[in-house]
């Protein structure tokens, strides 16, 4: 089965993110995996957070405060099937690369957070002002809850994207055997703030 028109959308935005050149450098390979992988977090944030699309252009993916990604969540989702779809040394990078995300970011975030988990946009649609109109509802909620919104980048041309949204750099890790990424929080605007 195909995969939906956001999954497709966000795996081209994502083919030459240095998170995915880095867990798959083949472009060719990369180019058949990540409309499986993108998919499978499309479930993911349907099933367990928010997604919102601009259908053939862009998707968001939001978890919400208290979020948990158990085994039944990747199960549900697919992406339990990550070691089959991505191939042993690719999935050993992905899981190198998101455990130094989930070390990185506990002290950063706290417990409280939604959590800007993917937001990609067609690279013919990119600058605008799509992803922004897209992220601006849960950007909303968060500051009506007055709760943290959090978020990790591997490239650095996006930082001045989500500082235009409020996000400040609250982490930069460049460890040794993997791509530098950048962790981003938002704090809850108050309601008399423009």
């Amino acid at each position: 089965m195909p995969p939906p028109v956001e999954a497709q959308v966000i795996a081209r935005a994502f083919h030459d993110d240095p998170m995915f050149t880095f867990i798959e450098p083949a472009a060719d390979r990369r180019r058949r995996v990540l409309p499986w992988f993108f998919r499978s977090a499309l479930r993911l944030g349907a099933q367990r957070g928010r997604v919102d699309v601009d259908p053939g252009r862009a998707a968001v993916i939001w978890l919400p405060p208290g979020t948990s990604l158990g085994p039944g969540a990747m199960l549900r989702s697919g992406l339990a099937l990550a070691p089959v779809r991505l191939g042993p040394a690719s999935f050993r990078r992905f899981l190198r690369l998101t455990s130094a995300f989930e070390r990185a970011a506990a002290p950063v975030h706290g417990t409280t957070f939604w959590h800007l988990f993917i937001l990609g946009v067609d690279p013919a649609d990119q600058g605008r002002g799509i992803g922004a109109r897209l992220v601006a509802p849960v950007l909303a909620q968060a500051d009506a809850a007055q709760q943290l919104c959090y978020l990790e980048t591997l490239s650095e041309r996006n930082l001045a994207f989500y500082q235009r949204l409020g996000f400040t750099v609250a982490g930069h890790v460049t460890d040794a055997g993997l791509p530098e990424f950048w962790m981003m929080t938002r704090r809850p605007r108050s309601s008399d703030a423009d």
